[in-house]
């Protein structure tokens, strides 16, 4: 069983913060992706990943209709390369990310040719 906290995508934070978990020892860090409410979790997460030697990074979770995914595949891969292996990338629909800007969440049917 595995340990992970959670952070808003804050990049000026972001390294002490990963610091942080890894000296307490969970596993991982989940930074939450929310366009307009707090920063870019893919710049956040490179921060962390330098910073650390062995804390999991993942993304909570990114979306669909806010980020395209050639840019999502890049993003990840940057962090992935960063961190040694560690990224861990979190997909969903976008429900909580999507409200605040008045779109609705990725439909099933594209989501999933997203995922592909």
């Amino acid at each position: 069983m595995e340990f992970w906290t959670a952070t808003v995508a804050a990049p000026g934070r972001s390294a002490a913060f990963a610091q942080e978990a890894e000296a307490r020892g969970w596993d991982g860090m989940l930074v939450v992706d929310s366009q307009n409410l707090s920063g870019d979790p893919y710049v956040c997460l490179a921060l962390a990943a330098t910073a650390t030697e062995r804390l999991g990074l993942e993304t909570s979770v990114t979306n669909p209709v806010t980020r395209h995914a050639a840019v999502t595949a890049s993003s990840a891969l940057s962090v992935q390369r960063l961190s040694k292996g560690r990224m861990v990338l979190g997909i969903g629909r976008g429900d909580s990310a999507l409200a605040h800007l008045g779109r609705a969440p990725a439909r099933l049917g594209w989501f999933e040719r997203y995922l592909v």
